[in-house]
């Protein structure tokens, strides 16, 4: 196995596994990531899930030498591989649970792409972020949606064609980071910067996260003359759910919403 997953209350942790390799992902990694993302969303005591790394880095981007064994294949197959390794940064935006990136150390290439593809990026001072493709004579293809969303068109073009190290304090106001925090031998502060973030988020409703998520996806891809429309169904199925008729009445009578977890039951990046 390359990634190994560890549940602590309403909180999955997906460990990227290959501390050897700084956790650069190949097919195998690939598919146990998606796996992974597909059993997080059918089981509903999965609140959040949580991307780390193992070791030194959070993930130094594709292996090298299965890129390469890919463009031996063919151009059938070369292109098949990239639009499966695409899909896979698709699936993890597209989660149906809240997701956070935990950046330790550093991400690179197709790590910066993972991390942008999740909801929110958590980083020490000491990560740093590096699209750094464009020296090897490549280009961030499949990640480059996820990194533009994130930071805006002229700043991914500097990115990109740069190829330049950016610190996490850096990676904050450049919006590839959300939180930046001290970064202590034992990752205690960016523990619990994560483990903060979570609880926050699993004061909300689950299908609300998810439909909040749809939402954003919606208003920026709709035709403008669509939105409307698009939005008032959002808004009126929501509150005709009986997830928001809990939370509204929950709150009415001053009593916690059902889904938020008791202290056993919450928990942090395991």
């Amino acid at each position: 196995m390359t990634v190994e997953l560890k549940k602590r209350g309403g909180v999955w942790t997906l460990w990227l596994a290959r501390p050897g390799k700084h956790n650069a992902f190949h097919g195998e990694m690939l598919g146990e990531i998606e796996a992974a993302i597909t059993a997080a969303e059918r089981e509903s005591s999965c609140r959040v899930l949580v991307l780390a790394g193992q070791g030194k880095s959070f993930c130094a981007g594709a292996d090298l030498g299965w890129m390469a064994a890919q463009a031996k294949e063919g151009a059938q197959a070369n292109l098949a591989s990239a639009e499966r390794m695409g899909g896979i940064f698709h699936r993890l935006s597209q989660c149906a649970k809240p997701t956070i990136a935990r950046v330790h150390g550093a991400a690179m290439g197709g790590g910066v792409g993972l991390a942008s593809a999740c909801d929110f990026v958590v980083a020490t001072e000491r990560a740093f972020f590096a699209l750094s493709e464009v020296r090897l004579g490549l280009v961030p293809g499949v990640i480059s949606p996820f990194v533009v969303r994130r930071v805006g068109p002229a700043k991914a073009r500097a990115l990109f064609m740069l190829g330049d190290r950016v610190p996490g304090a850096e990676a904050l106001t450049l919006g590839l980071a959300d939180r930046c925090v001290a970064h202590d031998s034992e990752l205690l502060e960016l523990d619990a910067a994560v483990a903060k973030l979570t609880a926050k988020l699993l004061r909300g409703g689950p299908h609300a996260l998810q439909a909040c998520k749809a939402l954003v996806d919606g208003v920026q891809y709709q035709d403008p003359g669509a939105v409307l429309a698009f939005t008032a169904r959002a808004i009126s199925e929501r509150r005709a759910s009986d997830e928001a008729r809990a939370g509204m009445a929950a709150f009415l009578n001053k009593k916690p919403a059902p889904w938020i977890p008791t202290a056993d039951e919450s928990g942090g990046a395991a």
